[in-house]
């Protein structure tokens, strides 16, 4: 009887968790057969397939281009999770811009728990990329060279750019109409997040995503942090609230030096960077985050 009333005790004495363990998009926790958590916006959203297969995809991104991840969770224990994750995104045949563009790789995850309000999630990928930039101009801006239109707004690549200026950049203009690129690489980013319980409905989320082969290439962001504020709505809605500080920030350098001058002399404000003359020049560029999902 002494037993039963100590354990009881101590059951009572541990924290209930805000959030599932499942729920911040670096762990290595899956949501469970036939549960989901949809995302609105472009955050990543999951199936449970079984108990230890996730079917992961940005659904709103679906329109620009094909993104799907897999995470199969090689171990998982209420405290302790390891998960490896292959992903695949592919840019949609209309998408004039950036067709021919592709990612694959995987990640490696590991999440534990750390004290009675704390949870580590732990991550490293290596994700080979293929992203190929071609200008297209439109005839109010003043030639070819100056700036771009046509159906650059069904394409990511513009979006995702950034992430790729690391790598090695190929002039595929020779023949062609339009100025154009492709930029292809390895990225390796590690993910460090630590996940602390504020109170039995919010917790408080905050990530370091570094990618070392951007820094060494001297091209692209290389890294970046996010500090979250997550809370639930009800029983099952969650609103999520941040700030993402990239570095470096406002411009972000493009490894390929003629390519790096050719867009900084495209006058359009519509060239692959015509976001920049809207923020001011700054080493930290810091970007607000706001999203909303269920957990069903």
């Amino acid at each position: 009887m002494r037993i039963l009333v100590v354990l009881t005790a101590l059951m009572c004495s541990l924290p209930v968790w805000a959030l599932n363990a499942h729920e911040m998009p670096e762990s290595a926790h899956t949501v469970g057969k036939g549960n989901a958590q949809a995302h609105l916006g472009l955050g990543q959203s999951s199936y449970g397939l079984t108990d230890n297969i996730d079917l992961r995809s940005r659904v709103m991104a679906q329109f620009f281009g094909f993104n799907a991840q897999l995470k199969v969770a090689l171990i998982q224990e209420e405290d302790m999770a390891l998960s490896i994750e292959p992903l695949v995104w592919a840019e949609w045949p209309w998408a004039t811009m950036g067709f021919g563009s592709y990612s694959a790789g995987a990640h490696l995850r590991h999440s534990m728990r750390v004290g009675t309000k704390g949870r580590l999630n732990l991550g490293v990928g290596a994700i080979y990329d293929r992203l190929k930039v071609a200008l297209q101009f439109s005839d109010g801006w003043g030639g070819p060279d100056k700036g771009f239109g046509g159906d650059w707004w069904y394409s990511l690549t513009l979006y995702r750019s950034p992430q790729m200026y690391g790598h090695k950049a190929t002039d595929i203009s020779e023949g062609e109409l339009y100025q154009g690129w492709v930029f292809e690489g390895v990225r390796v980013p590690i993910n460090v997040g630590y996940e602390h319980m504020l109170s039995d409905r919010s917790s408080f989320n905050s990530v370091v995503r570094f990618h070392p082969m951007n820094l060494i290439n001297e091209g692209g962001w290389w890294l970046e942090v996010q500090p979250t504020y997550v809370t639930r709505m009800g029983e099952r809605a969650r609103l999520a609230l941040g700030v993402n500080l990239i570095v470096p920030g406002n411009p972000m350098p493009i490894r390929d030096e003629g390519v790096s001058d050719y867009v900084d002399n495209a006058k359009s404000n519509l060239h692959p960077r015509f976001w920049e003359a809207l923020l001011p020049n700054t080493p930290v560029l810091p970007l607000p985050y706001v999203g909303i999902y269920w957990v069903l």
